[in-house]
């Protein structure tokens, strides 16, 4: 092979005489010519240029090889169609090589590099740059292939960037980018055999990303791995294989001709319409749907999900042949007004259209766009196949649950609205706008959900969303745990003793409470379990002949679970609670003892539901509690003491606001309870012999309460709803005080609250306090 090496003047000298001649001297002149099996070298710096009509600046010829780094190849002249004007033409298994280097065509129908019959490209870190119409930037034809890696294709006035012709060529583009501007550009033309991309950006944004409709039959097929296509898709009597991995694509796909048109989506997103799509598969990806469209055969696989979309105020219809959906699919995301629906002309969604079967689950996700939800059920108060909204209809196969609601509801406001199947024979022709002449006619409407009492009352209501109950039982809750950390501040007896004392105790009970409120207006019961523990001393202490005044803080820790009975739905609340309390007891010689407690709790608190998990985690509320209480204690026996005594505790709840994920907002405000106590407490003394015990008391208590609610209203999303009130309960006590030493004291007790009316508060409550006198 003879090899020639070009100089930058080696170079000048050489080409001086056809830079000179007349440019229509010849049919087509060649200015660089590397003939049969010669190998040429070309230097950094080195420029090949020419210009006139049907030119070519570098002509690589059969099994002639060109390597040139850092170079510059420009061809200044026109071409016509037929006759086009060439940078680089390499054929007849011809080999270039090009690094770092610029190929410029500014005139018209200009190829920047072409290889044919078996001829091969190799280019790196090269800008092809096009300046007037019908450019194209690299071609592949006749078994030829390329390889593109960091080059740059630009046109700013149509063209074609790549060009893959027929079933024998191959194309490699990595790490590159075809920017093709206007609304005839291409940036990839592939009429057969195969265009692998990776890591590249194909954009015509305003033009045709890929194209096919220069072929005449056969299938071609692109291979998108971590890149990004702008720009339409678009098959002709070529068929298109489009596999698109790890990437993006921002475009409509159409296919306008009879092959077909298959696009794979896998671990990427895709934006944009489909026009007659043959099929679509969708791993791990996302398509969003941004007009009509329709794909004769889907698969949404794992991870995959389609998304309609909401950037504007149009609805749109998906409409497949056939439909296929993995367990482990995301599903389908709509757009729906949530209102009382009913006729087709009244409905305003999203919808899917499934013209021949339907198989797998798929479950829909369903975003509310401008409705504040409605009773969709008829004049008999209960929904049928024309009520509420069609979501998605099938022609073919399917089975009630081939499409399911996500999460189980959708929640408008407090109301929850459910997905109902009607099969074939029960829904309604008349709301029938699937095509097909399938097996059947499946309808998957959303439907205001309704519950019915399982009293004998009977009767039905509107269903809320199954955090809801949560919501309206919490104040009731909470007003609850507050008094049973009030009462465990209080719990602590003074033996007399006139030193300071330090105390810890741990309370604990199980409650359930009873609403007195009608199924129909949303009366709930509860059940709550408490826990605590407290750590607090006198910080002071004075004493005269004739009384005893204790001063001191309780620093508290404790939570609260709670759990509504609601046929609504299953929900809990979990409250962490945090609280400093100041108390003082006066006791007076003559057996007359009044004491008072302040405490200021902060309550964070997580609702969850089963199906949504946590719905409010930062749910925020402040208490204050307010204790004053008297008694007199008088002893009819050397052992016994009797202590009639009463109560009053004023308690003040002060929610934040707040919006749970289901778009609930919740507006508790600010309730209030004012709760009154009458009773005795009687107890004995013994001092039996010993060491270590040197005395203990067993005393019981029974007390009577009645209590009263302000502002027993909650809003959640402007819509108001009760919350009922405690009642009336008596509440008997039993327990123990020990005196274990000289300084140290022990108190355990249990308390059984009893509801005696037809609202209110029953369980148990057991508190355990040890006393260090100092």
């Amino acid at each position: 092979m003879d090899m020639k090496s070009y100089g930058r003047r080696a170079l000048a000298v050489a080409l001086a005489g056809a830079l000179a001649a007349p440019a229509v001297a010849a049919p087509r002149a060649q200015e660089l010519l590397v003939e049969n099996g010669m190998a040429l070298l070309l230097d950094s710096g080195d420029v090949v240029r020419t210009s006139g009509p049907r030119t070519t600046a570098v002509t690589v010829g059969e099994r002639a090889t060109l390597d040139a780094e850092g170079v510059r190849i420009a061809n200044d002249g026109a071409g016509v169609r037929g006759h086009r004007n060439y940078g680089v033409l390499a054929s007849h298994g011809a080999d270039v090589s090009l690094l770092d280097s610029d190929v410029d065509l500014p005139g018209t129908w200009g190829v920047g590099l072409q290889a044919q019959r078996n001829a091969m490209l190799n280019l790196r870190r090269t800008r092809v740059n096009l300046s007037a119409d019908n450019g194209l930037g690299v071609a592949t034809t006749s078994g030829s292939f390329a390889l593109l890696d960091e080059v740059r294709i630009h046109s700013a006035s149509g063209g074609t960037g790549l060009l893959v012709s027929d079933d024998a060529s191959r194309l490699i583009a990595q790490r590159s980018r075809v920017t093709m501007q206007g609304a005839e550009a291409m940036a990839l033309s592939i009429s057969g055999g195969e265009a692998q991309v990776r890591e590249t950006v194909l954009d015509a944004r305003d033009g045709r990303a890929i194209d096919t409709r220069a072929g005449t039959g056969g299938t071609a097929r692109v291979v998108l791995d971590r890149s990004t296509v702008r720009g339409r898709v678009q098959s002709g009597d070529t068929g298109l294989s489009l596999d698109a991995r790890r990437g993006t694509l921002e475009g409509d796909i159409v296919r306008s001709g009879p092959a077909p048109l298959d696009v794979a989506l896998a671990e990427g997103t895709w934006r944009g319409a489909a026009s007659r799509v043959s099929s679509l598969s969708v791993v791990d990806g996302t398509w969003t749907l941004t007009r009509d469209s329709d794909v004769e055969a889907v698969r949404l696989e794992q991870a995959g999900q389609i998304v309609f979309d909401r950037s504007g105020a149009e609805f749109h219809t998906l409409r497949v042949g056939s439909w296929q959906a993995s367990p482990d699919a995301v599903g389908v995301t709509l757009g729906v007004r949530l209102d009382a629906g009913g006729p087709l002309q009244r409905q305003a969604t999203d919808r899917l259209l499934v013209h021949g079967d339907a198989s797998g689950q798929t479950l829909l996700h369903v975003t509310n766009v401008g409705g504040t939800g409605a009773s969709t059920a008829g004049w008999n108060g209960r929904n049928g196949p024309k009520d509420g909204i069609s979501l998605a209809q099938v022609s073919g196969s399917a089975r009630a649950d081939t499409f399911r609601l996500a999460g189980g509801y959708v929640a408008v406001g407090p109301w929850q609205y459910r997905l109902q199947a009607y099969e074939p024979g029960r829904s309604d022709a008349a709301q029938r706008v699937v095509e097909g002449e399938g097996k059947g006619y499946w309808d998957y409407r959303l439907q205001s959900a309704h519950v019915e009492a399982r009293s004998r009352s009977g009767g039905s209501r509107a269903a809320l969303a199954p955090q809801v109950p949560t919501y309206l039982v919490l104040p009731h809750a909470l007003f609850g745990y507050g008094q049973a950390s009030l009462d465990a501040v209080q719990a602590e007896r003074t033996n007399g003793s006139r030193d300071p004392a330090w105390h810890v105790r741990a309370f604990g009970g199980d409650v359930a409470y009873r609403s007195n409120l009608p199924f129909a207006s949303y009366g709930f019961d509860y059940e709550r379990r408490d826990s605590g523990l407290q750590v607090g001393g006198d910080l002071l202490v004075l004493g005269s002949a004739d009384a005893t005044l204790r001063m001191g803080m309780t620093a508290s820790l404790g939570n609260t679970h709670v759990s509504p009975r609601a046929q609504d739905g299953t929900s809990t609340a979990h409250a962490n609670a945090r609280g400093l309390a100041w108390h003082s007891v006066l006791a007076t010689e003559s057996g007359w003892s009044f004491a008072s407690s302040y405490a200021l709790t902060h309550y964070r608190i997580d609702v969850r539901t089963p199906s949504r998990g946590e719905v409010l985690p930062r749910l925020r509320a402040n208490a204050s509690d307010a204790s004053l209480a008297m008694a007199y204690g008088w002893q009819p026996t050397k052992r016994m003491r009797v202590e009639p005594g009463a109560a009053l505790l004023w308690q003040r709840l002060r929610f934040t606001r707040a919006m749970d994920h289901d778009g609930i907002d919740v507006m508790a405000g600010s309730p209030e309870r004012l709760t009154a106590r009458f009773g005795a407490r009687v107890s004995l003394a013994f001092e039996p012999k010993g060491n270590t015990l040197h005395a203990w008391s067993p005393y019981a208590d029974l007390r009577y309460a009645t209590t009263h609610d302000a502002r027993r209203t909650l809003r959640l999303s402007d819509e108001p709803l009760s919350t009922g009130r405690s009642g009336r309960s008596i509440d008997l006590a039993v327990g123990a005080h020990f005196e274990l030493g000289a300084r140290v004291t022990a108190t355990v007790d249990t308390t059984a609250r009893m509801r005696r009316t037809r609202g209110g508060e029953s369980g148990s409550t057991a508190r355990l306090g040890v006393t260090v006198a100092l």
